[in-house]
């Protein structure tokens, strides 16, 4: 049976160890959870430009006023004007865009019979767009590569001022956290994997886009 004095001891090892990664891993888990968001809409928004889906009622321009959040899409308010025939506007309309857009902007929208707004999309996606998806998949993959060595060490990067005893966290130096992640084959090449695909993703973009 342990004594009060060795359960004590148990729970400032405990304490002592959380204190010292806990930074760490708040920032790791921030950097994972933000790329997967990038991914998750990303992938979202590569899928809605590869699929054609044709304009249906009158083509007219919508005029933003305000966006919102709505899942992965955003819902802006705003004002549509019919390109043709009488020009009727419409100005309580609500379209649902796959991507936030800036107020005061103008967008070419189809306005359906029943008073829903769409896109035509011919399915077609260009180069800058390959560019750009290619740089924000390589960001991303950057991202969770880094944030796998913050959560598996708890590493956090500390001023020198900062090092002294006097602050219980993030006390656990890059020399400590990369001997972690060398000691673990799995851990090191996950890390080294994310990280090289992330890299050549970020210089393939330019490339797409300049040499296209």
């Amino acid at each position: 049976m342990a004594t009060n004095s060795e359960a004590w001891q148990r729970h400032r090892t405990r304490r002592s160890f959380v204190y010292r990664r806990g930074t760490g891993w708040i920032f790791g888990a921030v950097l994972v959870v933000f790329a997967v968001k990038i991914l998750i809409s990303a992938g979202s928004w590569v899928g809605w430009q590869a699929t054609p889906d044709d304009g249906v009622g009158a083509p007219g321009l919508f005029k933003v006023a305000a966006c919102a959040p709505a899942g992965d899409d955003y819902r802006c308010t705003g004002a549509f004007r019919e390109n043709g025939g009488s020009h009727r506007t419409f100005d309580d309309a609500v379209f649902v865009a796959p991507s936030e857009q800036i107020k005061g902007s103008l967008t070419a929208v189809y306005r359906a019979p029943d008073g829903g707004y769409s896109y035509d999309n011919p399915g077609e996606v260009t180069t800058g767009m390959l560019g750009g998806a290619s740089m924000v998949f390589g960001a991303a993959a950057l991202m969770i590569g880094t944030g796998i060595f913050f959560l598996a060490t708890g590493y956090t990067p500390r001023p020198p001022r900062m090092s002294g005893s006097w602050s219980r966290w993030g006390r656990v130096p890059f020399g400590e956290a990369w001997q972690i992640v060398r000691s673990r084959a799995l851990l090191l090449w996950s890390i080294v994997a994310f990280c090289a695909l992330g890299l050549v993703l970020l210089a393939t973009g330019p490339l797409v886009v300049f040499l296209a």
